[in-house]
């Protein structure tokens, strides 16, 4: 199976079956519901161009706001969908009946699905983390994380700019990425350092020796100017003497500048992206909030104490993370685009953590793809 835009594999699931599993119990078409998921486990690693590995299929069965891919299985669930249907129906009626059913396939005490859905999501991701090796572990937990997996969801639309719509090699490495599957066929010298490349293109986001850093940098600065000049706060890049007279060899903070954003108080943001699975962040709890904390607020923040200007870092991972400071920030920014642009906020908002997510693994998976010294589509032919 090909597509054209390999965004369009968020189509497939287990939408159709749905119907069966609330009013069916699963011993009754057991064999049918694990054929039925394992074509479609097929098929999406055949969409992708990725090794159908049980780690990264079990990974990919959970929702995508804790990492997965939101292509949930039917032997996982559908003892929880007909569990909430039994009972609801119960309601709906108004009648009682007597379980007679098995424990496998509908408990006796009642759980919506949505909720049931949750937990056995939770259980698969926490028994994945406990079976990883210590990257892996790190990769899991910070894709469960607000806003982190956006990218996933986003509608490829070219309505407010191309900020969503995905290559199908960028994607691909991406999800390869995002399930911990090689970007690589083997290790091989880094063509701008020399330094050994990981298979799964981790050094690739950390290499200093190109511009690709800067410019991972400057397009996510791009995007928060252009959020926060739709919201008419006439914002201001690289400004200028915001601190007063400096030494030339610091860098003066404020990659996005805004004078009137408080009551006689200016904001000055510094933008950055960090690869929460470098050597230096695998063993931190929370990589962006700890690198905000020391590379940038303990560094920067106490020359803006006789400023007219307050500092805020908003900090990324690769894995699509932010800082809860940045958060707050670009919520307050998305919140008068919203309202200037007239759009209802809920709506507008998603869209814009959608944009801002894409950016962020855009960048990543052209860092790895500036690097590659196989192409991707030989990569994929490797791998099966």
């Amino acid at each position: 199976m090909e597509f054209e835009d390999t965004q369009d594999f968020a189509s497939v699931g287990i939408v159709r079956a749905n119907h069966f599993m609330r009013t069916t119990p699963n011993s009754l078409w057991s064999k049918q519901a694990e054929k039925f998921d394992e074509l479609v486990g097929q098929t999406i690693f055949q969409c992708l161009g990725l090794k159908p590995t049980p780690e990264a299929y079990d990974q990919a069965s959970v929702s995508t706001t804790i990492g997965g891919l939101g292509v949930r299985r039917i032997v996982d669930h559908a003892k929880g969908a007909f569990t909430a249907s039994w009972h609801e129906a119960q309601g709906i009626t108004h009648e009682t009946w007597t379980n007679t059913f098995s424990e496998s396939d509908c408990s006796v005490v009642y759980e919506s699905q949505q909720r049931a859905s949750s937990k056995t999501d939770a259980a698969i991701i926490s028994k994945l983390k406990a079976a990883a090796s210590v990257r892996d572990a790190q990769r899991l937990s910070r894709l469960d994380s607000p806003h982190a997996n956006s990218w996933l969801s986003a509608r490829p639309s070219c309505m407010d700019g191309k900020d969503t719509v995905l290559a199908p090699k960028i994607f691909r490495t991406a999800v390869a990425r995002l399930l911990g599957q090689p970007v690589y066929s083997s290790s091989a010298p880094c063509p701008l350092c020399k330094q050994t490349m990981d298979l799964y293109g981790d050094h690739s986001l950390c290499c200093k020796k190109s511009g690709d850093r800067i410019t991972r940098h400057n397009n996510l600065r791009n995007l928060v100017f252009k959020l926060a000049d739709t919201g008419l706060l006439a914002p201001e890049m690289e400004k200028l003497g915001i601190l007063g007279p400096t030494d030339k060899s610091r860098r003066r903070p404020g990659d996005v500048s805004i004078k009137h954003w408080s009551l006689r108080r200016g904001l000055a943001i510094d933008v950055a992206i960090i690869c929460p699975l470098a050597v230096s962040h695998l063993h931190t709890l929370e990589p962006c909030e700890s690198y905000a904390k020391t590379q940038k607020t303990d560094r920067y923040a106490p020359a803006f104490e006789n400023s007219d200007y307050d500092f805020a870092p908003v900090v990324f991972e690769t894995s699509g993370a932010v800082n809860k400071e940045g958060e707050t920030v670009l919520k307050q920014i998305i919140r008068f685009a919203s309202k200037r642009e007239g759009i209802t906020h809920t709506v507008f908002a998603a869209r814009a953590w959608a944009r801002l997510s894409c950016c962020v693994q855009f960048a990543a998976a052209q860092q790895i793809l500036n690097r590659d010294y196989v192409d991707l589509t030989q990569v994929a032919d490797i791998l099966f």
